[in-house]
């Protein structure tokens, strides 16, 4: 291969990786051409990148860019999958799909300045969605104030309660 076109693949990398939210790196090793295809399908309506890299393009294309943490898991066949979107959706992609076919094997990821394992991007992928963590914010934050509307409440009717039980026995 041509020096231009490795220079042209690092540069591809990069852009790939630059504006990602996200970077998860999996081992492909056993996957069929038939079930690769699936995966890249389903990455593809998830809004994740999926590529196969070479490691030392990646290697280089990562230095390049100050992630040199990430090139420790270039290690054996690799495969990035990049998510814009969200920071769990790539590990969410990828875990489900090993869920059901046994492999990629993730290898570990990049997620906001720190590069994760494996183990922490399996743990990523358990995430609820943003919306969701947001809603439980939200109702644990609720939760006080209608349990202190809810006393309030039950004082006015308690009260209102006693004057009706009073009035119906002074008409009685």
């Amino acid at each position: 291969m041509a020096q231009t076109a490795k220079a042209r693949k690092v540069d591809d990398i990069g852009a790939m990786v630059k504006d990602a939210k996200s970077v998860i790196l999996a081992d492909f090793t056993g996957l069929n051409v038939k079930d690769i295809s699936e995966l890249r399908r389903v990455c593809r309506e998830s809004g994740v990148v999926f590529r196969v890299v070479k490691n030392t393009l990646a290697r280089k294309s990562f230095d390049s860019m100050g992630l040199a943490g990430v090139s420790i898991l270039l290690d054996g066949p690799t495969a990035i999958a990049v998510s814009t979107a969200d920071e769990a959706r790539a590990a969410q992609v990828l875990k489900k799909f090993a869920d059901d076919y046994e492999l990629p094997r993730l290898k570990g990821g990049y997620v906001q300045g720190r590069v994760l394992s494996a183990a922490e991007v399996r743990r990523l992928a358990v995430l609820p969605s943003r919306e969701v963590l947001l809603a439980q914010v939200v109702g644990t934050v609720q939760a006080p104030l209608r349990g202190i509307i809810n006393c309030l409440n039950a004082s006015l009717r308690d009260l209102v309660n006693v004057l009706k039980a009073v009035g119906d026995k002074k008409a009685a």
